[in-house]
């Protein structure tokens, strides 16, 4: 059995850790679905940033269980996105941030790209992500997400988003796609045309 089944991700920026609270409640949900107990600590106490760590935009990883954790810090370079490939899998179920991403690595994601994932037909997040989609002025993502962020929480909290059922079908009634996720959260300046959405023959099913 894995020692940190479980991980979370966040953005400290200069020093100061990012949406702190949508991260908490996130990680008190999981625990308790997980392990059927209450957590031992609260992420704020044990987040202590190293000195070097202090200035710029940084990567924290909380990998945990019920009662231990281990933290790593990276200093965060954001990927270059271009394009989005749609790939169709089945039955795929990440609703807690899993440490276990095999199924993640194996989609062999190219430089400059991330994936739209189809699960069971269905638009639903990519590989590091929600997925957000414009239409008409309105920002939608998809219902069937594999695991709700802590930026699309804040963004559905804010009426920013909305949800929607968004089927491969759907994607070309779309004018623009966007990543979010704890280190990007929305700028409408980092969104691609949904012209960068392509299709691909070699599509994976598990």
């Amino acid at each position: 059995m894995c020692q940190f089944p479980l991980f979370e991700t966040i953005l400290i920026l200069d020093g100061q850790a990012q949406n702190l609270a949508y991260h908490q409640q996130r990680f008190e949900l999981a625990v308790q679905e997980y392990f059927g107990q209450n957590p031992a600590f609260s992420l704020a106490e044990i987040l202590e940033i190293p000195n070097e760590f202090q200035q710029g935009k940084v990567r924290c990883r909380i990998d945990y269980n019920v009662e231990n954790y281990e933290l790593k810090f990276f200093a965060y370079q954001p990927k270059s996105i271009r394009r989005f490939r749609c790939i169709e899998v089945e039955n795929w179920d990440y609703h807690l941030k899993f440490s276990d991403r095999k199924r993640f690595d194996l989609l062999n994601i190219l430089q400059n790209e991330e994936v739209v994932i189809l699960n069971n037909g269905k638009v639903s997040d990519c590989s590091i992500g929600n997925l957000l989609f414009l239409k008409q002025g309105i920002w939608h993502s998809p219902q069937d997400y594999l695991l709700k962020g802590t930026q699309l929480t804040q963004l559905l909290e804010q009426g920013k988003v909305h949800l929607a059922k968004i089927t491969k079908a759907d994607l070309g009634q779309y004018e623009r796609i966007m990543l979010i996720n704890a280190l990007n959260p929305f700028d409408e300046s980092r969104a691609l045309p949904c012209s960068a959405i392509y299709f691909c023959d070699l599509d994976r099913k598990s």
